[in-house]
């Protein structure tokens, strides 16, 4: 394949060759070790250069935008420290009007006129007028504040001899500050003193500024506040202040920032840091400079390691003893072997591209073939099995496995030896076929010349009755002998008729809502949840002829397979009895949800459906399930079966040929029933035995042993049958053969155990192990007890002696 990839890009390169070897010169030039330390180091220096102005001016832009908001900080605080001091001496305006506007008025009036407009404000903590002769007018102090104890007359005569009349005086006591103003008027003036907590006034300037990152600061010549009261600072760092136009010049405002503002400086981190990308971007360059020389290299030697793989990879095929092959999407022959090209030489030899179809055509196109079947394919497998016959004897099966990309691989086994020991089985049983047809024959025509013989004696027996009394000894004789001839013609019929009538349905009146609810009961019983819903459109009155045992079996296995291949489904099984064409049909139809897609059971019952061929069960592959479910069907009277899926919920409907009956709901007779059949088995005391294996020899051996035990034998050649006659038969002991060509007894067993409502029927392995394993390994595997073959009568009695007397000591 390799090579085939190196022909096709040789083919499909452009002949620019001169432009191409320059620029190969080109690329080794700049690869050289020298040239590539250059070129790194140019880049390397320029890359820092670079970093360093770019960080360098990201530093000082952020220097630039923290001290333009400090300033813008503290224009917003200054203007809030305005407005505040603004607030405060806007009620002296007020007492203004009101004094103005009044030609009497007591001082009563004025001191109710000053509560009402401070005493509301939680800044204030008293507030007075003055006459200019420093006589109290009206005084307003809150309850916990004693502002009469604090002596006026100083702070007055220091307002009064101001230098700037238009000014105010601010006294600080504490926390507390005493604004001093005056109101003039056209004949007199009046003095106003407001008493504040500086530390609410503070707070109220931060309150209605975004303060996160910053510090706000009032310093006076007497202290120094913060918004957690008085500090005991000289100077505050790091922050820049401006004075108010409403207090005095003493008073200023301060701005700190929360984290230092600095200068823009490149430390040594930065340094460290760009060091480190420079050397990152120098070693880069260099690998990258680098890296067409050590790829020219590294692609050179793996070349070298693909050739040596290619030729392993390639004798190993043709060292393979079968054909093999891979074929594209348009499925020509990509890798072969010699076997396979030995196998269509006749064909390749004028033309080696030739597609799978071109292949197979034309080799049965010119009688190279004779043979060509492919096995259906289900849905869900990947492999497809096709069988080829050549002319000259040989026989192919060929195992087709499709691929993702498209194409498909082709394994050609030579199956020629096998498929002559198959040839030469098929001639053995058409032979022992003729051979039976042969004995069917002799068998009726033998019994037909001994019933004439045993009719004329019985005749003349009746003639001779009573006519002579001596000769009664001879007529008994007589008599005894035609007995005889009468027995063994009987017994020649019946084992003639031996095989065809073990799996004769066993015809009774069957309750069919009985029948349903107590296989739903028995599904439900191994779950913790219902699992089954019977909804049942019956007549109470109305009943069918059929096999209980076998309609039973039918709606357990199809119900176990649904439930075990459905996610957390629910089964509702609707039953009805329909009348159409003058013939009686049981509906029986199973809705469940979340079935699974890749149940092999339900896909390959779709596929039998959809294909209408379940009437030749013989040419269908399916697994034994589907085989046996069938089976069960088509005993029943089975006449269609539909599969319809809508969304997430499958409905399987079946529909059975029966015929109605009318039931009787008398008590009485249930009991003498119950009676009659405990009688019956009170008398039976034989057990049954069945006998599974596909060797008849193995029958004859085993009921010749077994003749003198009071059992009854039953024989089954096929792991089917053994499932057909347990679903009709309640057996007390099973000899089950452990090798046989459609299942492996252990399978067998296991099946027989999970469809079978009879739980005390012991399996006994019966097998020729080489192996010498030991009856606990099959114990293990499932089974009750293991013989091996050939066994002996004595160890094959009393082992089934032995089972039979447990079983009796259980019950």
């Amino acid at each position: 394949m390799q090579a085939q990839l190196n022909k096709n890009v040789l083919d499909t390169q452009p002949k620019h060759v001169k432009k191409t070897h320059s620029l190969n010169n080109f690329v080794h030039i700049f690869s050289l070790a020298p040239v590539a330390f250059l070129i790194a180091l140019v880049i390397c220096s320029f890359s820092v250069l670079l970093l360093y102005t770019l960080e360098k001016k990201e530093q000082q832009s952020e220097y630039i935008a923290k001290t333009q908001q400090l300033r813008k900080t503290l224009f917003d605080a200054l203007e809030r420290f305005d407005n505040q001091a603004l607030y405060i001496t806007q009620k002296d305006k007020i007492v203004a009007g009101f004094l103005q506007s009044q030609e009497s008025y007591t001082q009563k009036q004025l001191s109710d006129l000053v509560k009402t407009q401070v005493s509301d404000n939680l800044t204030y903590k008293g507030y007075v007028i003055f006459d200019t002769d420093y006589n109290q007018l009206a005084l307003w102090s809150k309850n916990n504040f004693d502002l009469a104890a604090y002596g006026f007359n100083n702070w007055l005569n220091r307002f009064s001899t101001r230098a700037n009349k238009q000014s105010v005086e601010v006294f600080t006591v504490a926390d507390t500050a005493f604004l001093i103003s005056e109101i003039n008027f056209t004949n007199n003036s009046v003095y106003t003193l407001t008493a504040f907590d500086l530390s609410k006034f503070l707070n109220a300037i931060i309150g209605k500024l975004n303060t996160q990152n910053y510090n706000l600061f009032i310093t006076t010549p007497q202290f120094t506040l913060g918004s957690r009261g008085e500090l005991n600072v000289s100077a505050i760092p790091n922050s820049i202040s401006a004075a108010s136009n409403r207090f005095p010049p003493t008073w200023r405002l301060h701005v700190q920032p929360r984290s230092a503002i600095v200068p823009p400086k490149v430390s040594r981190y930065d340094l460290f840091k760009l060091a480190l990308i420079g050397f990152a971007v120098f070693a880069f360059v260099y690998y990258f400079l680098r890296l067409p020389k050590r790829l020219h290299d590294e692609i050179k030697q793996k070349n070298k390691l693909i050739l040596n793989r290619e030729s392993l990879f390639s004798s190993s095929l043709d060292a393979l003893p079968h054909g093999f092959a891979i074929f594209n999407s348009n499925e020509i022959p990509v890798i072969t072997n010699d076997a396979f090209n030995k196998l269509f030489e006749q064909v390749t030899k004028n033309n080696s591209q030739l597609s799978y179809s071109q292949l197979i055509s034309i080799s049965q196109q010119y009688n190279i073939i004779n043979h060509y079947k492919e096995h259906n394919k289900l849905a869900n497998e990947h492999n497809q099995l096709i069988e080829i016959g050549f002319t000259d004897g040989r026989w192919i099966t060929v195992v087709q496995r499709h691929t993702d990309f498209g194409g498909f691989v082709c394994y050609f086994r030579d199956e020629t030896e096998s498929h002559q020991k198959e040839l030469l089985l098929a001639q053995v049983l058409e032979k022992s076929k003729q051979s039976n047809q042969l004995k069917d024959k002799f068998v009726a025509r033998l019994s037909s010349q001994l019933n004439a013989p045993i009719t004329s004696l019985q005749s003349i027996i009746a003639l001779a009755k009573g006519n002579n009394s001596n000769s009664n000894n001879y007529l008994k004789e007589i008599e005894s002998a035609s007995k005889q001839l009468k027995s063994v013609a009987q017994q020649l019929v019946n084992v003639n008729k031996s095989d065809s009538d073990k799996l004769k349905l066993k015809i009774s009146t069957i309750n069919l809502n009985e029948l349903l609810n107590n296989s739903a009961d028995i599904v439900n019983k191994e779950a913790e949840n219902t699992n089954l819903i019977i909804n049942n459109k019956l007549n109470e009155n109305e009943g069918i002829m059929s096999d209980e045992k076998l309609i039973m079996q039918l709606v357990l296995h199809l119900s176990s397979e649904l439930l075990e291949n459905s996610y957390k489904g629910l089964l509702t099984l609707n039953t009805e009895l329909t009348y159409k064409d003058s013939k009686n049909y049981l509906s029986l139809n199973f809705l469940i949800n979340n079935l699974s897609n890749k149940s092999h059971f339900f896909s390959q019952l779709k596929h039998i459906v959809q294909s209408e061929n379940f009437e030749k069960m013989e040419s269908i592959d399916a697994t034994l399930e589907v085989k046996f479910f069938m089976s069960v069907f088509k005993m029943l009277g089975g006449k269609s079966i539909n599969i319809n899926e809508r969304g997430k919920t499958t409905s399987i409907s079946l529909s059975l040929l029966v015929n109605v009956v009318a039931l009787t709901n008398s008590k009485a007779e249930n009991k003498q029933n119950i009676v009659h059949l405990t009688d019956n088995k009170a008398k039976t005391t034989s057990k049954s035995l069945l006998l599974v294996d596909d060797e008849p020899l193995v029958e004859m051996v085993i009921k010749a042993m077994l003749k003198n035990e009071n059992l009854n034998v039953d024989y089954a050649s096929s792991a089917i049958e053994a499932m057909l006659m347990v679903s009709q038969n309640n057996y007390d002991i099973i000899l089950m053969d452990i090798v046989m060509p459609e299942l492996s007894g252990t399978d067998a067993m296991l099946k027989i155990k999970k469809h079978s409502s009879e739980k005390q029927t012991k399996i006994i392995a019966h097998t020729s192990d080489s192996q010498g394993s030991s009856s606990a390994k099959y114990v293990e595997l499932g089974f009750d007890d293991m013989l091996e073959k050939p066994v002996k009568q004595d160890v094959l009695v009393n082992k089934i002696r032995k089972l039979i007397e447990a079983e009796n000591l259980i019950k």
